[in-house]
């Protein structure tokens, strides 16, 4: 069975939002949902100002250029003698659908006024240039084009007058952008939409109201006319936002930006929707990179496209927005980015860069225990080959591991070798055993550093100076209870439960709570703590010492990872789309994971005043240039959540 739209928008909970308030008849609904993605790959509705009280205009972007197609899309909307509105039937609109030089394939299917069934339906059809075409050329070509239209569509729709040609002359346009033709019978005329490469020119030209004019600075414009109405009589502006000045909608890296900072900020005019309206309507968006869509996989997208302001007489008297949802070829997700970056990493996984150097043990450890169920993936497989042929000695012969080679062993480092021997079905050795059955106390958890005479002689500090470092550390408690094979994991999760109901849980090495317990096994915490963490932030001296949008990436990633580990169905996919909207080149992994260094004797992190961005040691919060982590972190979240 072909898909439809209805899928979309009673499938996903953000397509239903987009389009939903703007209160479309059933008819409507009925008409777009029923429409494939395939043949419609654009449906939209436009709110107008004029018509508040009455149903938006709908519109939709056909593919097919066949009669028999376009006799089957319209046939709701004939009569009962099979004709459109004024009599024309689908086969004298032919010349208007078909494959024509100059322009793109595709058309525009646009009912400016409230469906009806079986009436005979007024609507408008154009089309986008496939080149740009300057206006002295225009003419010519509409006259090429009116010339091959069916004798009945030819004399109703009258070419543009000479005098409606030197109106435009002065104007500052551009080339023609689309051109289409309204259907309305008795007032059947050709639209076309401008390009303003000026708009600052023309918006002087137009001598609009100075509020009006101001608010429309820098922002993007194109002038939509009719053929019947000279230019002063009737025109109107398409206003777009302000990303459209680097990027087209389909050519924009990830989600398509929203919020009223996209768009011009009207004065009070009766004539203008209110902002109220405007605001809640640019809030809303709809991006998934791929979706299942049948046999084949889409992007969706969508918000608010374009406003338009109609004026008549040079008096403003409507205004228009339009709310609009398409499809394309899919988009690369967030965890094809995490695969494309753990893939080209042919010198490891290694992470951070602190005063030690690069982890070589514990961050490539970490990466082969979170990957494993992704190591026979065609992308992934030749890299987790190389890193794990470079640890091997350890694999082999196990034994107690610190954050690199030239560091003392710590309780993480050798939990994440022996998570890893597990999940690559490997032997254990008495000696690593024998030394995490030592550092694990029923009555407190795991230590980091359980001895502290090492890593006190390593930082050079007095071991009287180490009460926080050489603690009981509850993140390294929570990689010790998510995976059920190591010994003590059971109670390691009853221990840390418990903590998190009592309040008392805190990571010591990281400053957000969800990045480790995104670790745990799903559906091991109760719906209160998972809002809970959910909602954490960071503490208010670790964000004062962050760049504003490192702290925010950081945030966002380990919200969104949490609940990708921990939400239900719908908080687990806005979790995918909030880290699809964060991660949108494979490189943006790279610093977004930020480990924090408390000062030794800080027990509790939050208690820490001070820290110091970009740190390497005692103090520091030290963001990872290399990213592998996060992207490993990524991907196992996505593996346990399906």
């Amino acid at each position: 069975m072909r898909p439809t739209w209805d899928s979309f928008w009673h499938g996903s909970p953000a397509a239903s939002a987009l389009l939903e308030p703007l209160n479309p008849s059933s008819v409507q609904r009925n008409f777009l949902c029923g429409l494939s993605p395939f043949d419609a790959p654009a449906i939209g509705l436009e709110l107008s100002k004029r018509g508040l009280r009455r149903r938006p205009h709908m519109a939709a972007l056909i593919l097919s250029n066949r009669l028999q197609r376009w006799q089957s899309i319209l046939a709701p909307f004939l009569d009962g003698a099979g004709r459109c509105s004024g009599g024309l039937s689908p086969r004298d609109l032919q010349g208007l659908f078909e494959p024509i030089a100059g322009l793109q394939a595709e058309t525009w299917l646009e009912f400016t006024e409230a469906p009806r069934v079986r009436v005979g339906q007024p609507f408008l059809l154009f089309r986008r240039l496939a080149d740009s075409m300057p206006q002295a050329r225009v003419g010519v070509w509409l006259q090429r084009w009116h010339a091959g239209l069916a004798p009945a569509l030819r004399s109703r729709l009258p070419l543009p007058s000479g005098d409606w040609w030197a109106d435009l002359a002065p104007l500052s346009l551009g080339s023609l952008d689309q051109v289409g033709v309204d259907l309305h019978p008795g007032r059947e005329e050709w639209r076309l939409l401008f390009a303003v490469p000026s708009p600052q020119a023309l918006l002087q030209q137009l001598d609009l109201a100075p509020l009006l004019r101001e608010a429309l600075q820098g922002f993007p414009l194109a002038l939509a006319l009719g053929s019947r109405q000279r230019f002063r009589d009737r025109y109107a502006l398409e206003v777009f936002p302000l990303y459209r000045l680097q990027h087209t909608i389909t050519g924009h890296p990830g989600p398509i930006p929203t919020g009223s900072e996209q768009w011009p900020r009207w004065p009070a005019h009766p004539a203008l929707l209110s902002a109220r309206k405007l605001d809640a309507l640019a809030k809303l968006g709809l991006y998934h990179p791929s979706l299942s869509c049948g046999s084949r996989r889409v992007a969706l997208r969508g918000g608010l496209s374009h406003q338009k302001l109609v004026f008549e007489a040079s008096a403003l008297v409507d205004h228009k927005a339009y709310m609009g949802a398409m499809v394309s070829a899919p988009i690369a997700t967030s965890w094809d980015h995490a695969l494309a970056w753990l893939a080209q990493a042919d010198q490891g996984w290694g992470g951070f860069a602190l005063r030690p150097g690069l982890s070589d043990q514990w961050v490539p450890l970490a990466c082969l225990t979170l990957l494993a169920d992704w190591r026979e993936h065609a992308r992934l497989k030749a890299a987790y080959t190389r890193q794990q042929r470079a640890l091997e000695s350890l694999l082999e012969c196990p034994r107690p591991v610190g954050y690199n080679r030239h560091t003392p062993v710590d309780g993480d480092s050798s939990i994440w070798l022996r998570r890893c021997l597990l999940a690559l079905d490997r032997a254990s050795s008495p000696e690593l055993d024998h030394w995490l059955e030592q550092i694990w106390r029923a009555d407190e958890g795991v230590r980091t550093y359980p001895d502290p005479g090492p890593i006190a002689a390593f930082i050079q500090r007095p071991v009287a100076q180490l009460k926080g470092w050489c603690a009981p550390h509850d993140c390294v408690l929570a990689n010790l209870a998510s995976d059920p094979g190591l010994p003590h994991a059971a109670e390691a999760l009853q221990l840390l439960r418990q903590r998190l109901d009592q309040g008392l849980f805190r990571s010591t090495w990281w400053p957000h709570d969800g990045l480790m317990l995104s670790l745990l096994p799903r559906g091991c915490l109760p719906r209160l703590l998972v809002r809970s963490i959910q909602a954490q932030t960071l503490t208010p001296a670790v964000r004062a010492a962050m760049p504003e949008e490192a702290a925010e990436r950081l945030e966002r990633f380990a919200q969104a990872l949490f609940l990708l580990r921990h939400g239900t169905t719908p908080e687990q996919h806005l979790a995918s789309e909030k880290l699809d909207r964060l991660i949108t080149a494979p490189d943006a992994f790279q610093s977004l994971l930020v480990m924090q260094l408390p000062d030794p004797n800080i027990v509790d992190p939050a208690n820490q005043a001070n820290w110091r961005w970009a740190g390497d040691r005692e103090g520091g919060l030290a963001p990872d240039p290399h990213g592998y982590l996060a992207a490993a972190l990524l991907l196992s979240a996505q593996v346990r959540s399906k």
